[in-house]
């Protein structure tokens, strides 16, 4: 079994990409997988490009988006509702 690599508050999104788009993807993910890297999952690899986007081009550093984010609580009530487990 893969070690979990996402954080806790990941959640699917949905993203359309054109045959080059979904090639590129691969390669990338192959050649990290070549390199022996760990963040070689699509998920990681779109994530990568999304922060490298955010810092070069947008010129915006990751602890602005941190500032942005809900103080979370660490001793908030616990929810009642217990996730399902993932079918194999």
């Amino acid at each position: 079994m893969r070690k979990k690599r996402l954080p806790e508050d990941a959640m699917p999104v949905q993203i359309s990409l054109g045959g080059k788009e979904r090639l590129v993807l691969s390669v990338i993910e192959i050649r990290r997988q070549n390199r022996s890297e760990e963040r070689d999952s699509p998920s990681e690899i779109v994530t990568d490009a999304l922060w490298h986007f955010l810092e070069t081009v947008e010129k915006m550093p990751r602890d602005q988006i941190d500032a942005l984010l809900p103080i979370q609580q660490k001793d908030e009530k616990q929810s009642n509702i217990k996730p399902f487990p993932k079918k194999d």
